[in-house]
């Protein structure tokens, strides 16, 4: 579960939000929605630590986010950015840089079934449109042993046959805390829990 209780963050002497509280439930789906501006990247980044909250407590699988706890909640994590930007040349490349036990037929199972061809696993990067890099870093995320996922607008380079199939891969994962950030209505529709800010 993650928790935010009070929290406040504001960006110079614009505030992004104030006394902000909510949780996303463990083995649910939780998207955040609203307009672009108020806060939904900022949450996602708030939860691994990289942006501090003014005021407020986050709670990650019961560790409160502070220094001391910040490197075990990052081990329960797992992160698909909007805008993909690697420091490797492919997905072969990608599973080495992360140095974890992943199973590439796993991560091979959630290519296809998000409609991509299976050398998307070893061909370059540079040779993918947007749509494609994100869905095969969604793939290793979704594959990776971790308890909690965060999409930030992971429809946002997708078309609708693409969306439909990250909606199944994503309910299909049982077990995992997915939470999202997104302004798409079908991909809105498909979470269990969706906070609006």
């Amino acid at each position: 579960m993650i928790e935010f209780e009070g929290v406040c963050l504001s960006f110079g002497a614009v505030s992004v939000f104030e006394d902000l509280s909510f949780h996303a439930d463990a083995g649910l789906h939780t998207c955040l929605s609203g307009l672009s501006g108020k806060g939904k990247s900022s949450i996602l980044k708030m939860v691994q630590g990289f942006v501090v909250p003014e005021k407020g407590d986050i709670l990650v699988d019961g560790l409160e986010l502070n220094p001391e706890n910040v490197k075990a909640i990052r081990s329960k994590l797992a992160f698909a950015p909007q805008n993909i930007n690697l420091p490797v040349k492919n997905g072969k490349e990608l599973v080495e840089l992360i140095g974890e036990d992943l199973s590439e037929d796993l991560i091979m199972r959630n290519i296809g079934f998000l409609g991509l061809s299976s050398d998307m696993f070893n061909r370059s990067f540079d040779e993918m449109s947007g749509g494609q890099k994100q869905r095969v870093v969604i793939a290793f995320c979704l594959a990776l042993p971790r308890q909690i996922v965060l999409l930030d607008e992971p429809t946002a380079s997708l078309d609708d046959e693409s969306i439909d199939h990250l909606i199944r891969l994503v309910a299909g994962q049982k077990g995992k805390t997915i939470v999202s950030a997104s302004h798409n209505q079908k991909w809105i529709n498909s979470a269990d829990e969706v906070i609006t800010l």
